[in-house]
């Protein structure tokens, strides 16, 4: 029967489709993760918990850390979906964080793992697009400075990561529902607050131009 980590919270199961050869070499991954770091797991070793081939896995992966980012990406995917407004963006990322916390020794070696396609790469620019795109669905974003905005963006994804990365290694103590609201606030301080700043600047030299049209 394929399970979660740790004997929790669904883990494949909302995939019917998947193959079942990448299911049981995932779940094979993140049982041996709860014994040994990531970074000292071979691909022999993976095979070897599930019973399959060498030839299997290179068959379906190119090496351990394309199997890990099949996993977050596959795992993760259905919490970062339908979530693009000022509303309820952050709905996603505590559901996202609620998981991570069910799975916490999977995603704890997860987010420490770095490198071209790591799970704290995917997350930062997961973060930025959904950022992004939360704006754009929230008038009127044709008067905001994009390059502005966008490097603001940015640097909250960085640090968002930073401080999910902080809270796993803590021991994901904290309830995700407080960890992701103090997250909210963050960005409603500095993001949403420059954003806000620019609509007055540009009111503001609106207006102007229409007095001095209106004085000549």
């Amino acid at each position: 029967m394929l399970q979660a980590e740790e004997g929790k919270a669904g883990g494949f199961a909302a995939m019917p489709d998947a193959n079942i050869t990448k299911i049981a070499l995932a779940n094979s991954l993140k049982k041996l993760m709860t014994k040994k770091s990531f970074n000292k797991l071979s691909v022999r070793d993976i095979v070897d918990e599930c019973g399959l081939t060498r030839q299997s896995f290179y068959y379906h992966f190119k090496d351990k850390y394309d199997l890990m980012n099949w996993i977050y990406y596959t795992e993760t995917t259905r919490f970062m979906t339908s979530y693009d407004s000022l509303e309820n963006w952050t709905d996603g990322l505590k559901d996202l964080c609620c998981y991570m916390q069910q799975n916490k020794t999977f995603y704890t070696n997860a987010l420490n793992t770095t490198g071209q396609n790591s799970f704290p790469e995917y997350l930062n620019t997961y973060i930025r697009d959904i950022a992004i795109s939360a704006i754009e669905n929230s008038p009127p974003p044709e008067k905001y400075d994009r390059d502005k905005w966008e490097f603001f963006v940015s640097f909250f994804a960085t640090a968002f990561v930073a401080f999910l990365i902080r809270w796993a290694n803590e021991g994901m103590k904290e309830d995700p529902a407080e960890f992701i609201e103090k997250i909210r606030s963050f960005f409603d301080g500095s993001v949403l607050h420059e954003l806000e700043d620019q609509i007055q600047k540009s009111s503001g030299k609106e207006i102007t131009k229409m007095t001095k049209k209106e004085k000549d």
